[in-house]
């Protein structure tokens, strides 16, 4: 075989394993069209840059990337739960060709937060209840069952209220399913 031969097969092959990542590529890439609207709260996973995920705010859409405000975070408490900012670090723009995923913020949710408070809260408070209402002289099981339902009472109830204080954010896939009305 000539070495010509064995060149035109080479560059097919790149030619066409080229113009495969080339179509890939751009088939990955997320059109601004499809992101949501400035303003936004969402949650943007670029596996290119960073493992976790970037929450913020969206502040706008320059040269084919996204730019998240990250300091708009959740207070609980009264305490910001997110980390301590650098001004200059604070607006993160994510080219749209790393976005993996985006998720906005359907608001607060309570409910999973609160059962999940009232069912630790009730089997703590059971179990100190039930240790608390021991007597001093020939404790028994018995004596220690005995003092569990008041114990599950108040520990439900305060747990409950403590899940209510610890409520999270409540995340929506996007874009949003399309429905077969649509």
């Amino acid at each position: 075989m000539t070495s010509s031969m064995v060149r035109l097969p080479a560059l097919v092959f790149a030619l066409v394993l080229g113009a495969g990542a080339l179509a890939e590529l751009q088939a990955q890439r997320v059109p601004v069209s499809t992101l949501p609207r400035v303003g936004t709260r969402v949650r943007v996973w670029a596996a290119g840059m960073r493992p976790d995920a970037y929450v913020g705010q969206i502040v706008g859409f320059p040269a084919d990337s996204v730019t998240i405000d990250t300091t708009g975070v959740r207070r609980r408490l009264g305490f910001e739960t997110g980390p301590v900012l650098v001004e200059e670090y604070r607006e993160v723009s994510i080219p749209l060709v790393l976005v993996d995923r985006v998720e906005t913020s359907g608001g607060k949710t309570y409910r999973r937060s609160m059962i999940k408070g009232s069912i630790i809260g009730a089997l703590v408070g059971a179990l100190l209840w039930g240790a608390s209402s021991l007597p001093e002289v020939n404790p028994g099981f018995g004596d220690f069952v005995s003092g569990m339902p008041v114990g599950a009472l108040v520990g439900g109830v305060v747990g409950a209220g403590a899940g209510y204080l610890f409520a999270g954010e409540r995340w929506e896939a996007y874009p949003p399913p399309e429905s077969g009305s649509r």
